[in-house]
């Protein structure tokens, strides 16, 4: 079996009285493609972001190559997740004053990667995912599903031990999310790294390699997919 490289335990989380995440237990293998399904409402994004570190559970453990990053200060959980994290938008959230390649080498600046060998990883990713004439675009001069290929491209570029995708494909149209999927499930396989779908769409789910449905602010037992 693959080893564990993102997994929450216990995980509790509430807003005031309301609980939205009600003992949740999440593993992640390395290479895996995993589908979090569930209604609005039903706790996808809280997890979400209590994996991404972006929020403290009320209890529970969060634990990313090794490191549980729950415990940590804000400074810490931010480094850990430039470093070992890829983060994919419904819509895109890129920098509108960048250019296509600019935007996409930009993780490994933050890093600290020469600005060279940032722009040669930048480019070799855009060409894997079939959109190297675009580099040098700005966001308002390619197409939404142009757009988030290159958005899939940063959030590999520095090869994360995870891709966090919520809702991707959100605001496509069916042939361009269906290009961004094979995009992002593709180059995740190249790079090694997993990816956790978060959607509520079926046609979504349908590309990782195993689902887990959320209500109510549990997991159900998760299914395969066929």
């Amino acid at each position: 079996m693959s080893e564990v490289v993102l997994s929450g335990r216990r995980l509790e989380h509430s807003y005031g009285v309301e609980t939205v995440l009600k003992g949740v237990n999440l593993d992640i293998a390395a290479g895996e493609v995993v589908a979090l399904m569930g209604p609005s409402g039903s706790g996808k994004s809280t997890l979400l972001h209590v994996l991404a570190g972006l929020l403290r559970p009320s209890s529970g453990e969060v634990w990313l190559r090794g490191t549980r990053v729950d415990t940590l200060g804000e400074h810490a959980r931010a480094r850990v997740r430039l470093r070992d994290l890829g983060f994919v938008f419904q819509f895109g959230d890129m920098v509108p004053e960048l250019t296509v390649v600019e935007n996409v080498e930009l993780p490994l600046r933050l890093l600290g990667t020469s600005r060279a060998k940032a722009r040669r990883r930048a480019t070799d990713l855009l060409g894997l995912l079939g959109i190297a004439e675009l580099e040098d675009r700005r966001l308002h001069e390619v197409s939404g599903g142009q757009a988030q290929r290159a958005a899939v491209a940063r959030a590999l570029v520095h090869e994360p031990a995870v891709v966090l995708a919520d809702e991707p494909t959100g605001a496509l149209d069916t042939v361009a999310g269906e290009q961004v999927l094979e995009a992002l499930v593709g180059a995740s396989k190249e790079t090694g790294a997993a990816v956790l779908l978060v959607t509520h769409e079926m046609s979504v789910a349908a590309w990782a390699e195993r689902d887990v449905q959320m209500r109510d602010g549990a997991l159900r037992t998760p299914a395969a997919l066929g």
